[in-house]
């Protein structure tokens, strides 16, 4: 036998699965907080480090929050399955439940996560070994007795080393205790359980999403063939043949039609909160509410898939068709969708009272469905999905399409409601609309604990210019609101504060002045 590195582990299929399972199993073999073991009877011997089916189900309830014994049972008897645990007796049962079998650890040598490589001849050893003892209680099964004789044609060559090490195992175990023969017997039968199991179980190694189609589904290489010329067929019979030009076009009218919807490309009413601080374009988008506003009217003109899937646009619906009387598709469609979103224990309640309510014979809000879709509807009535009325819902929303919707778009009902929407204007934005409110620091808010430097001569020209631009704002007749400060104002202080850049200045303009009389001359 050989066993895989880590390394090698990481990349073999399910390895994940394995990780999360090692680790419930390491948690209930914690010395404090894991399942209690301790020694068991059993008959008239003592299994040590043994635990029973009432204490691992009870630990799973209690630390894994399950509050059904069922579930609890379930998880411990996939743990088992794949060989985390196994029962100490000889027939290798798997089943977990609520008493007093008694079950032991597995070692993490036998992990099946160090994806053991054994070979036929190992296995020939483990059976013969078998039927060297006590047939009544360690005799083989049937598929044993097969797999048997079929490693002997094939290790004909060299059978009389596999006899020999198989008298020699035994001999070795006839001198252990009893306790120890019975712990090693149940320890090998549930290590070649996941190895080699029976042909009608799955093996756990072979399990992988690439393979579940085949494993399960099992299908002929004709009727591959077949679905897949059944499948070109309906790709060349339904190919829609339209010009790349008409298609180009249809893009561009899709995206100018939308385009005043999208905040970033076009234009966003009343004013852009990702760009400003109102966010009174949040308030207006609400799921629900009572006066919406034109472009979220008219949005509801371009296609029923639009109207129905804005809450507002559902209720200006509803009353419409409350007033035309026809609201039993679109209170199908609502029941639908409280299907796909409702909890799974809920499911089976809300399909019977749907099919009750538009489906059955001389229901009291009956839609127009086909005799096909009624059929298949009532065959999963006895244990639906969320998808039991898909069908039914696509061809409730074509009726749609060609009845009620038109009715509502042209109805006085909508152009009210066109007329009577807000049109919020955008908020014009300050001059300086980039620049933060406390982009200036004024005297009166600045400390020692907003600088991070100690250069006192910085601090006092900020100080002595902050002070000089307040004295020209508060000598204007307007002053600007909030803290923004006039341009000249600042440019003022500057040059009052450090003489040596007025001295310049007054060179320049001097030097710019004699080069004007140059030129006159």
């Amino acid at each position: 036998m050989e066993v895989t590195t880590y390394s090698q582990r990481k990349s073999l299929p399910r390895s994940l699965q394995f990780q999360r399972m090692e680790r419930i199993v390491k948690a209930m073999q914690h010395p404090t907080a894991g399942v209690p073991v301790r020694e068991q009877k059993l008959f008239l011997t003592t299994i040590p480090n043994a635990f029973t089916g009432n204490d691992v189900s009870e630990w799973i309830m209690q630390k894994l929050n399950i509050k059904d014994s069922i579930e609890a049972c379930h998880l411990a008897s996939l743990l088992c399955y794949y060989g985390y645990f196994f029962h100490v007796t000889t027939n290798g049962a798997v089943q977990i439940k609520d008493d007093n079998e008694l079950f032991r650890f597995q070692a993490p040598y036998f992990w099946v996560s160090t994806n053991w490589t054994t070979g036929n001849v190992e296995y020939a050893i483990y059976l013969l070994k078998r039927t060297l003892r006590n047939r009544q209680r360690h005799g083989l099964e049937e598929y044993e007795m097969h797999a048997l004789n079929d490693l002997k044609m094939k290790l004909i060559h060299q059978w009389d080393f596999v006899t020999m090490q198989a008298e020699a195992q035994l001999r070795v175990l006839k001198d252990r205790k009893k306790t120890d023969k019975a712990i090693i017997d149940s320890q090998e039968r549930a290590f070649w359980h996941v190895m080699r199991p029976s042909p009608d179980e799955a093996s756990i190694l072979e399990m992988d999403i690439r393979n579940d189609l085949y494993t399960y589904r099992p299908m002929k290489r004709e009727e591959l063939v077949r679905r897949r010329l059944e499948y070109l067929r309906q790709t060349l019979s339904n190919r829609v043949r339209t010009k790349s030009s008409q298609t180009h076009q249809s893009l561009c009218a899709f995206f100018e039609l939308f385009s005043d919807y999208d905040p970033f490309l076009g234009h966003c009413s009343p004013s852009n909160p990702w760009l400003t601080s109102d966010t009174e374009r949040w308030t207006l988008m609400q799921p629900l509410v009572d006066n919406p506003t034109q472009l979220r009217v008219r949005r509801w003109s371009f296609n029923c898939k639009e109207l129905i899937s804005d809450p507002t646009g559902v209720c200006e619906f509803m009353k419409f068709c409350k007033a035309d009387f026809s609201t039993e598709s679109l209170n199908f469609y609502l029941h639908v969708q409280e299907i796909r979103n409702c909890p799974l224990s809920q499911i089976k309640q809300k399909a019977d009272y749907v099919y009750q309510e538009h489906l059955a014979p001389n229901a009291p809000q009956e839609v127009n469905i086909n005799d096909t879709i009624r059929t298949k509807i009532i065959k999963q009535l006895d244990n639906p999905n969320r998808d039991i009325f898909i069908e039914a819902e696509k061809h409730i929303i074509e009726l749609m399409k060609k009845n009620s919707y038109p009715r509502f778009i042209h109805s006085e009902h909508y152009r009210n409601l066109l007329q009577n929407a807000t049109n919020p204007l955008p908020k014009k934005p300050g001059i300086f609309h980039f620049v933060k409110d406390n982009y200036f620091r004024l005297s009166s808010s600045s400390s020692d604990d907003e600088y991070d430097s100690d250069d006192d001569e910085i601090r006092k020209n900020d100080n002595t210019i902050t002070n000089v631009s307040n004295n020209n704002i508060h000598n204007k007749s307007q002053p600007l609101a909030g803290t923004l400060v006039n341009t000249a104002a600042i440019a003022t202080a500057v040059v009052a504060v450090n003489p040596g850049l007025r001295q310049s200045l007054d060179s320049d303009s001097k030097l710019a002045s004699a080069n004007h009389q140059t030129d006159i001359k």
